[in-house]
């Protein structure tokens, strides 16, 4: 990482509304959320035919993850190159952010997904909104509406429902806990991110965090890196051939950079409570794509769980629609 001190001595330059929701921000958070999960969600069918390519699966996060970071570095130091430092009280944060709640992340829930069924990772993941509320009610002791909690639980419900939990087989302890740490990551991801946009634009956040991640991941990796010579192989995708690089792209800089800088300008205008429970249309979106792309169909059920979920997040966000805001305030 390079030399982090603040800008002109006084910290990073920032508009007069960063850190907090900017007035009549609410719903233009709610657009950017959505475009985040369907972002992420959007690069489930690419993954899933790079897994068929013979490549590890912590060598196709890792390549994600170069990829994307190298995006919004680029990006970041050509829209924001005057406030682009980060001032050095702010090192562990950023550290945090990429390493923990980004690199750590990613491997944990690919690790889950080795030992249990997708579904049951993905509801135990997912379980960061309800993680992310109980800290802010019991921790930062602030108010959450009923609906809130309302919502949160019928998007469980429906997440279960369209991940077919009660199928795969049985429960393996090793797999719920890094299933557990995948949701204790990324529920951090949030908090994190909450306080780093106090003070920081939020392309600027998501480049320090994502270049943060692929260094660890990289060096996480550093006995396996990824093959250069697969960039030239080549993966069926529904009954298409498509080159390993172009894959790369896909997920590299849709899924990666496209879906953490669009959840990070969301959170700028959303609580983290709202901002986490929209993450988790990234399901319901790669169900979607799976579909359109790979020919994939839901059953009954699982079109069920999906219309569940998007019930329970709309639920919630009609709490925060609804709610009074002081000025300046959260």
């Amino acid at each position: 990482m390079a030399t982090l001190k603040p800008h002109s001595g006084q910290g990073p330059q920032r508009s007069p509304t960063l850190g907090r929701p900017r007035s009549g921000g609410l719903l233009p958070g709610l657009g950017l959320a959505v475009g985040a999960a369907v972002a992420m969600g959007g690069a489930a069918p690419a993954l899933k035919a790079l897994g068929t390519t013979g490549l590890t699966a912590v060598q196709i996060i890792q390549v994600r993850a170069l990829v994307g970071a190298a995006l919004l570095m680029l990006v970041a130091a050509t829209v924001h190159r005057g406030c682009l430092r980060v001032r050095a009280r702010d090192v562990w944060l950023v550290l945090l952010y990429g390493a923990i709640s980004l690199a750590l992340n990613q491997v944990a829930f690919t690790m889950s997904l080795a030992r249990l069924p997708v579904g049951v990772a993905l509801l135990v993941e997912y379980l960061s909104p309800l993680l992310v509320a109980l800290w802010v009610r019991l921790v930062q002791r602030k108010q959450i509406s009923g609906l809130v909690w309302a919502g949160i639980a019928l998007t469980l419900i429906g997440l279960s429902l369209t991940g077919r939990v009660w199928s795969g087989g049985g429960l393996d302890g090793p797999g719920l806990g890094l299933a557990l740490l995948a949701a204790l990551t990324l529920a951090s991801r949030f908090l994190l991110a909450e306080r780093g946009l106090r003070s920081y634009e939020p392309l600027v956040m998501s480049a320090w965090g994502a270049t943060v991640g692929a260094a660890t991941l990289t060096l996480a990796n550093l006995f396996d890196p990824f093959p250069l010579d697969a960039l030239g192989r080549s993966a069926v995708l529904n009954d298409w051939t498509v080159p390993v690089w172009v894959l790369v792209i896909w997920v590299g800089v849709v899924g990666m950079a496209g879906g953490l800088a669009l959840g990070a300008a969301a959170q700028r205008r959303l609580p983290p409570t709202s901002a986490s429970l929209m993450l988790t249309l990234e399901v319901v979106a790669g169900a979607v794509l799976a579909y359109v792309v790979l020919g994939e169909v839901l059953s009954p059920e699982q079109l069920a769980g999906s219309a569940m979920m998007l019930a329970g997040i709309v639920l919630a966000q009609l709490a925060v629609l609804g709610r009074p805001r002081p000025p300046g305030g959260r």
